[in-house]
C-alpha cells in the first residue's frame, strides 16, 4: 500500500477521497474490516482510488481472501474511471497473465494511459513491450523513445537506466538521436505536466 499512501497528497477533499483516506488509514492500523468498509463506500461514492485499493487488498490478501481475478476487476474498474495506478496494475496484471488470460496489447493499452499521465514506470514497461514486439509492432527506437522520459536527470529511473544502456548498444548513432528526441517530447507532453505523479512515485 505504499503508493497508495505516497499518493495522498494528490487526492481531492471530496466525500469519496475521504472514505479513501479513512479507508487506507485503517488497513495501515491493520483495521482491516473497517478498511474494506471505507473503501467500498469510496468505491460506491465513484472514487477511483477505491477501486485501486480494493484491487490492492485482493492482490494482497490481507484484509480478504487473496483473489487476483477480483483484483483484476477492481484495477479494470478503476482505470476506467481514470486512475492511473489501477491502469499501471491492470496492465501488469495484462502482461503477466495474473487474474486474467495474458493480453500483451491490452497491457500496452493501459501501459499507455498511464504513462501520457505522468507514471514513469509505464514508459519503461511500455518501451519493453515495443522492444520485444508483444501487443504492438516491435520497434527499437520507439521502444527506447518511451523508456527515455523514466531516464530522465528529474526522475533517474534505475532499471529503465539500465534498459537504456542497454537498447542503446543495439541501435546506430542516428537511431538512439532520434530517439532521445523522440524521448524528450513524450517527457514533455506526458510527464513534465504530470510531475506531482511521478514525483509520489519515484518517492514511494
Amino acid at each position: 500500500m505504499s503508493t497508495v499512501a505516497s499518493l495522498l497528497a494528490l487526492l481531492t477533499g471530496t466525500i469519496s477521497h475521504a472514505d479513501t483516506r479513512a479507508g487506507i488509514e485503517a488497513y495501515k492500523r491493520g483495521d482491516y474490516r473497517t478498511a474494506i468498509v471505507e473503501l467500498e463506500k469510496a468505491a460506491e461514492g465513484g472514487d477511483p482510488q477505491a477501486y485501486f485499493n480494493l484491487g490492492v487488498l485482493y492482490a494482497d490478501g490481507r484484509a480478504v481472501p487473496k483473489d487476483q481475478a477480483k483484483a483484476v476487476s477492481f484495477y479494470k474498474q478503476g482505470a476506467e474511471r481514470g486512475s492511473v495506478l489501477a491502469a499501471f496494475n491492470l496492465a501488469q496484471a495484462y502482461r503477466k497473465g495474473e487474474g486474467v488470460p495474458a493480453n500483451h496489447a491490452e497491457a500496452a493499452r493501459w501501459y499507455r494511459f498511464a504513462a501520457e499521465r505522468g507514471d514513469f514506470r509505464a514508459c519503461n514497461e511500455l518501451g519493453l513491450l515495443y522492444v520485444e514486439g508483444k501487443g504492438v509492432t516491435r520497434d527499437l527506437v520507439e521502444g527506447f523513445a518511451w523508456i527515455y522520459p523514466a531516464t530522465h536527470a528529474s526522475i533517474r529511473d534505475e532499471q529503465a537506466l539500465k534498459n537504456a544502456m542497454q537498447l542503446a548498444s543495439m541501435l546506430t548513432p542516428q537511431q538512439v538521436h532520434r530517439a532521445q528526441a523522440k524521448g524528450r517530447e513524450y517527457f514533455t507532453r506526458f510527464i513534465e505536466p504530470n510531475m506531482d505523479v511521478a514525483r509520489a512515485l519515484k518517492g514511494q
